[in-house]
């Protein structure tokens, strides 16, 4: 996994942390719903610039697409709903692409409306990247570092 360096809007570097397990699990995923796009709420807790992913919680494709992903919106604002009165945080989201792991112009759209970290994970070349669309320079790599 490659770490890229980026500045947050206090000149903090951004940074998603993820356990091993839980990045294992997400990029197996896409074997149990082949060959629908997959995606997930990544649950943690947030501090200043980063991100702990504490939990994964896979969500079905409303799209029943390939190239496309869509949560239904009552699971989501109940998934909001819950992590923070059990005060934790949505702190990403992930989903994969069959081409590259960089963000569609799609992606890039609901990027802006929910800025949060977005782990992009390509299953053609096997390789996770993370986004974050900023507000101001519009989206940025960020660093994902991985821990057991």
């Amino acid at each position: 996994m490659e770490n890229n360096t980026s500045e947050g809007k206090e000149g903090v570097k951004e940074i998603v942390t993820i356990k091993k397990t839980h990045l294992a699990f997400l990029t197996n995923l896409p074997l149990q719903t082949k060959p629908l796009e997959t995606c997930a709420i990544l649950i943690g807790k947030k501090n200043k610039n980063h991100y702990n992913v504490l939990d994964v919680l896979p969500m079905d494709n409303e799209d029943k697409s390939e190239i496309r992903f869509t949560i239904n919106e009552e699971k989501l604002f109940a998934v909001y709903k819950e992590t923070e009165s059990n005060k934790l945080a949505v702190v990403g989201l992930f989903h994969t692409h069959p081409s590259m792991p960089i963000p569609s112009k799609t992606d890039i759209n609901y990027m802006e409306i929910n800025p949060i970290p977005w782990i992009i994970h390509s299953t053609t070349i096997q390789k996770t990247k993370c986004f974050i669309h900023d507000g101001n320079e519009g989206v940025k790599e960020i660093d994902l570092i991985v821990k057991d």
